[in-house]
């Protein structure tokens, strides 16, 4: 339960069809693939994995791949692969526009490919393609990988939450072959601060939560861990120390979010709060750290 609004996020319903569909898919493609590429998001590594991709069996090769690293914060990257590391997760962190850091996905996927390799030679068959499952909620990079590994355009990509609505599989050379799915969202959440997490990066459509509580909770968490980058971004306030309100309302009107009454028009600069975020525009942001780096970035 949210303790200012009174809404319990829990309950929103966010949900789609194709979801619940992909789901019961994905059950059913489960036992036709040799490993698992899961995509989360750097910035919220924990809000951004669906513990469904971990639920079925028998247990698959898994590969964490945190995208959006070149956005997150750079210690913050550093502490998560550590976390990441001591819960025997492998975990790597990646910019996808990096060709390096594709080739580097890429053999690390192929290293799952070596027992399959060894069982086939002593049964003297043809050694088959990796198969792969590529799973992630919505909107964090998941299209883009598969189109970087596969070499053209072959997953739909756009910046909003939603756009791959079925299974497909695609080729990657002669060795690896990809299942994308459409990306699956929990179907409930741990509490209110994973619902924001969520509605800030845009794995969630803007419509689902209010914009405008959306970005003042962003704007707090960034004046309370990045203040040096707010300045920068939006001028020096005071205010935020006593009222996160009026400091939002000062750096609306700083950046020229007004009505034509003179007032801070809240909603337009809501909306270039998060669009800065979320384009890194502001600096190097992670809005979840590990429990052991939770004090301060």
């Amino acid at each position: 339960m949210d303790r200012e609004t009174g809404r319990d996020h829990k309950q929103i319903h966010w949900y789609p069809g194709h979801m619940a569909s992909a789901t019961r898919e994905l059950k059913q493609a489960w036992r036709h693939v040799d490993a698992v590429l899961e995509i989360a998001d750097a910035r919220i590594p924990i809000a951004s994995r669906n513990p469904i991709f971990l639920q079925f069996q028998p247990q698959k090769p898994h590969l964490l791949l945190l995208s959006h690293a070149d956005l997150a914060d750079k210690e913050a990257n550093k502490a998560w692969l550590e976390y990441f590391l001591n819960e025997k997760i492998l975990a790597i962190a990646s910019d996808l526009r990096e060709s390096a850091d594709i080739r580097f996905i890429r053999r690390r996927l192929l290293i799952f490919q070596k027992p399959l390799l060894e069982k086939a030679k002593k049964q003297g068959r043809i050694v088959r393609p990796l198969r792969v499952l590529v799973v992630g909620i919505p909107n964090t990079g998941k299209s883009t990988v598969i189109n970087q590994l596969v070499g053209k355009r072959s997953a739909s990509v756009e910046a909003r939450p939603g756009v791959t609505r079925q299974q497909n599989w695609l080729r990657s050379g002669s060795e690896l072959h990809l299942l994308d799915t459409p990306g699956i969202l929990p179907l409930k959440m741990t509490g209110d601060e994973e619902a924001m997490c969520l509605a800030a990066t845009g794995a969630i459509r803007d419509s689902i939560l209010p914009l405008e509580e959306v970005a003042l909770w962003l704007s707090k968490l960034m004046w309370d861990r990045y203040p040096a980058e707010m300045i920068k971004r939006y001028g020096q306030d005071d205010a935020h120390e006593q009222d996160v309100h009026l400091a939002f309302q000062n750096a609306a009107i700083r950046m020229g979010c007004q009505t034509s009454e003179g007032r801070a028009d809240l909603t337009r600069f809501s909306g270039l709060l998060l669009d800065d975020f979320r384009n890194g525009r502001i600096g190097r942001i992670t809005l979840e750290w590990p429990v052991m780096e939770q004090t301060s970035p």
